[in-house]
């Protein structure tokens, strides 16, 4: 089967327990996901399923948005409830605006140190690793991309927060930059993916929808496309000779203004054909293929 499940994750499982999951209930080998959440976390994992897995790399520039409880006052060695403690200090004194005034200073493009606990590698051992031997390095700053912070409420200790934000960002590290800045501390209590992109909450499956649904047989039904992860990219219907040209890995040429560095290619008949990029030399070459050539004539 070729597709795509939006899965709601649970807390207290990874997403590789995920992947094993869905690998066994539809005894497929060839199944992946986007966008690791963490194992206290929850919500929103795309899982991929045979030729779909091809199609993981293009979800990486897509937006995503957190719910996320922040627990002001302490701080964890891994910036949220998994870790130990490693500080308490009062915040009876911070207000709600207090809070709203500092939010700003998270938003746009931001530099964030990644926790000891994530998957950063040094030196080509992962960090967290590290870090359960108590062994701390170093980290190098990166990038990461905030679109926009909404406050949804303070009750201290808790804060509520929903943010929307780029590929790579450390919402554990925004946690705990945010109780630095109000002179606390702070870390991620609860939090919860509720878009990845095209993806939402709102139409997730629990993995109790899989097992109904595998004891139903409906199991196919409930699979996405393949296209609904690059629905993001822009689209375009090409005649038959140009998706043949292409499913058989030969190039393009169009006639356009603007190269978007990816485009979702779809026939006449409305099939999803392949996703193609541009070269230097203004052709347009095959990516990925998701039809098949067509076969060649015997010679009369």
């Amino acid at each position: 089967m070729n597709g795509i499940l939006n899965i709601n994750k649970p807390s207290g499982l990874t997403s590789f327990g995920v992947v094993s999951k869905v690998r066994h209930i539809y005894s497929q080998k060839r199944v992946g996901h986007g966008g690791t959440l963490d194992p206290s976390a929850t919500g929103v994992i795309p899982v991929f399923l045979g030729n779909a897995t091809r199609l993981i790399e293009y979800l990486s520039s897509v937006r995503k948005t957190y719910l996320a409880e922040i627990e002001l006052g302490t701080e964890t060695d891994s910036y949220d409830s998994e870790g130990e403690i490693t500080s308490r200090k009062s915040c009876e004194y911070i207000t709600a605006d207090m809070v709203r005034n500092t939010l700003p200073d998270f938003l746009g493009e931001i530099t964030q140190i990644p926790p000891m606990y994530s998957a950063v590698k040094h030196r080509g051992v992962r960090l967290y690793n590290l870090a359960r031997q108590g062994i701390e390095v170093e980290r190098n700053p990166r990038k990461a991309v905030i679109y926009s912070i909404e406050f949804l409420g303070f009750a201290s200790p808790v804060l509520r927060l929903r943010i929307e934000c780029g590929h790579g960002t450390y919402i554990r590290s925004i946690a705990f930059d945010l109780g630095r800045k109000l002179g606390c501390g702070a870390y991620l209590k609860i939090l919860v993916r509720e878009s990845y992109g095209p993806f939402h909450l709102a139409t997730s499956l629990d993995l109790a929808d899989l097992e109904a649904a595998e004891s139903e047989g409906r199991l196919a039904d409930i699979l996405l496309p393949p296209e609904a992860a690059v629905g993001h990219l822009p689209r375009i219907t090409l005649d038959d000779e140009s998706v043949t040209r292409l499913v058989n890995g030969l190039e393009i040429r169009l006639e356009m203004t603007g190269q978007p560095e990816a485009m979702a290619v779809y026939s006449a008949e409305n099939r999803f054909a392949a996703v193609i990029r541009p070269e230097t030399d203004g052709s347009w070459h095959p990516a990925k293929v998701f039809l098949s050539p067509c076969p060649k004539k015997n010679a009369d």
